[in-house]
């Protein structure tokens, strides 16, 4: 069942795009797959715009027929696109009036009554509960809706041309220093989950991109339901506030080391790491992602990403111990820490210098001579879950010696003593001893 989005009237005027899956997921039940590439690994130009057509089962044929016959039981709906696809369908709609159906007696419908009527008509399909839809808000989110729709047929192509850059890995091990660089670091196995090519990883030379909010931000709007949406215009290219020089000259930095054969590292934090990430992947540069989530089982990039993805350009990775959550997720202190020092040890000796929010990972290594010699000597660097857990005891240090001192105003007495504060602070070392050791 697809998530609804909240306080919307699915009763009212809008353009929606829905997608609607099979049961079994992976058999060729609506439609034939398609040809595979050539070896270019770009598809043919078909005399239809470069589309590729795939040929409709029975059931396919019935589920076409259905999807076009909408607007006799809905005089107000428009249809405006659709692809079966072998084993989903999408759709394009428009609502254009409120939603009632033709013999309802005035009884308000929403786009759940059309989608149910749509999948009664062609039940023996083996339909998937419930369904996806997009609301369209923005202006040009239709034209590109319409071209997704369009080209599904030469991605699925690509996919299956492709299998190992679109499939998900659950628990990718990667081997990461315990120490920032030097000969004999110990090292330990971290877990990750992946999209990708999970081989730029080994690429010799890696360049960690770092911005801070202070440098470059997009326009944004607050939301009536809270939060903040990032403004773009019709093709979606988000607009932007301001941006420093220095954000300029840390733009260029990255853009000239990826041309020179490095691949970029970005935690996608700030608006100035996304900036940076999106100007490299339409420059055709190899990017690695992180990500504050895991991946939904039938994930893949769409957009610019898709067509990186498809070439080996781009892989995107996130904690394994991280589960996937539906929409957006917001940022923490924790999780923005985890995945700068991920970026730190992935990127190695072009790494970047932090200082989020007072706490400083520092590095030898000048970004100038990028890339540049590991430096002779290695500087202490704890994992990310010691950093965490480090964090989280100097909070609780801090409310221990609040609650110290205002039992003492009211008493009189000391209720805990400095020593006492202090005694979990071995803690801290006892597990990064574990870890280490772990890691030999």
């Amino acid at each position: 069942m697809g998530r609804r989005c909240r306080d919307w009237d699915y009763g009212g005027r809008g353009i929606y795009m829905v997608t609607v899956n099979l049961k079994v997921r992976g058999k060729p039940l609506l439609a034939a797959w398609p040809e595979p590439l050539p070896v270019s690994g770009r598809a043919q130009d078909s005399g239809d715009g470069g589309v590729i057509s795939m040929p409709l089962t029975p059931l396919g044929e019935k589920v076409l027929a259905c999807w076009g016959r909408i607007p006799e039981f809905w005089p107000m709906v428009e249809l405006l696109e659709c692809q079966v696809m072998p084993d989903h369908f999408h759709g394009l709609l428009f609502v254009k009036d409120v939603l009632r159906s033709a013999g309802g007696g005035g009884v308000k419908k929403t786009l759940g009554d059309i989608i149910r009527g749509f999948k009664t008509g062609c039940r023996e399909v083996g339909w998937e509960e419930g369904y996806v839809d997009n609301i369209l808000f923005r202006e040009g989110q239709l034209r590109r809706m319409a071209e997704y729709i369009r080209e599904n047929p030469r991605r699925l192509t690509e996919k299956r041309a492709n299998p190992a850059l679109f499939r998900r890995v659950v628990d990718l091990p990667v081997d990461l220093p315990l120490f920032f660089v030097s000969a004999g670091t110990p090292r330990f196995k971290a877990r990750f989950s992946a999209i990708g090519n999970t081989s730029l990883l080994c690429w010799p030379l890696a360049l960690q991109v770092q911005c801070s909010r202070s440098d470059f931000r997009y326009r944004r709007e607050r939301l009536p339901t809270g939060g903040w949406k990032i403004l773009r215009d019709a093709s979606g290219v988000p607009f932007v506030e301001f941006a420093t020089p220095a954000f300029e000259a840390k733009c260029e930095d990255a853009l000239r080391c990826a041309k020179n054969g490095a691949v970029l590292i970005s935690p996608c934090i700030s608006h100035g790491e996304r900036e940076i990430a999106r100007r490299a992947h339409f420059a055709g540069a190899r990017v690695i992602a992180l990500r504050n989530k895991g991946f939904s089982k039938f994930e893949k990039p769409n957009g610019a990403l898709f067509e990186q993805c498809a070439k080996g350009n781009l892989l995107l990775l996130a904690p394994a111990a991280w589960p996937y959550i539906p929409g957006e997720k917001p940022p923490t202190r924790e999780s923005s820490l985890i995945l700068n020092r991920i970026a730190q040890l992935l990127a190695g000796e072009g790494a970047a210098e932090i200082d989020y929010h007072g706490v400083v990972f520092r590095t030898s290594t000048p970004r100038s001579t990028m890339p540049c010699k590991p430096p002779e000597t290695a500087v202490f660097r704890a994992p990310p879950e010691v950093v965490v857990f480090a964090l989280r005891l100097k909070r609780r240090c801090s409310a221990l010696r609040l609650k110290r001192r205002s039992r003492a105003n009211h008493s009189g007495a000391t209720a805990c003593s400095s020593a006492s504060i202090c005694a979990s602070v071995p803690m801290v070392m006892r597990r990064y001893g574990a870890v280490r050791g772990a890691g030999k």
